[in-house]
């Protein structure tokens, strides 16, 4: 299996703000606290470290999977079962939009346990039990962060990927 590098600089153009947004919207999440009457945001009690090795995990993580998933045929199936014509990506907000929440969905399935676990086993932040209640709760703010930083990362990855490789 070849790989071509316009697909590279294209994974990596989207997945570098995504999984930035991904782990600063995690480490929102882990210094938000809530009581009957609001809700109190810490941001003094973010572990910068922690953020940043996060940050790097899941962006060799993302690049795996943009690298060597099939996502753009997966993206076609799922997309499929809607019915939505899907023999272009540009120009086609149905298709984009489905595309991408498959996509960012099976990123969360990978990514969210990978670094929630090395949370857990590393910098002991939580526990099991809280870990697994986190992910859960988490998962729609998630995957729509996941979602709409792609959605906006996209179009340009795409044009810079597609001026190293017309064919892409």
């Amino acid at each position: 299996m070849k790989i071509k590098w316009s697909v590279i600089i294209y994974c990596a153009i989207c997945n570098i703000p995504v999984c930035f947004f991904l782990c600063l919207t995690s480490s929102i999440i882990a210094v938000t606290s809530f009581s009957q009457t609001s809700m109190v945001i810490d941001f003094g009690q973010i572990t910068w470290a922690a953020f940043w090795i996060n940050y790097a995990v899941a962006f060799v993580l993302a690049m795996i999977i943009g690298v060597f998933v099939p996502l753009t045929a997966i993206g076609r199936w799922f997309t499929g079962l809607f019915g939505v014509k899907n023999d272009t990506y540009t120009g086609n907000v149905p298709y984009r939009l489905l595309a991408t929440l498959i996509t960012s969905i099976i990123y969360y399935i990978v990514i969210t346990p990978t670094l929630s676990l090395l949370n857990y086993f590393v910098f002991h932040t939580t526990t099991i039990e809280q870990m697994f209640i986190t992910m859960g709760l988490s998962a729609p703010i998630m995957i729509l962060v996941g979602f709409t930083s792609s959605l906006i990362s996209d179009v340009f990855a795409f044009k810079v990927a597609h001026h190293v490789d017309p064919t892409l």
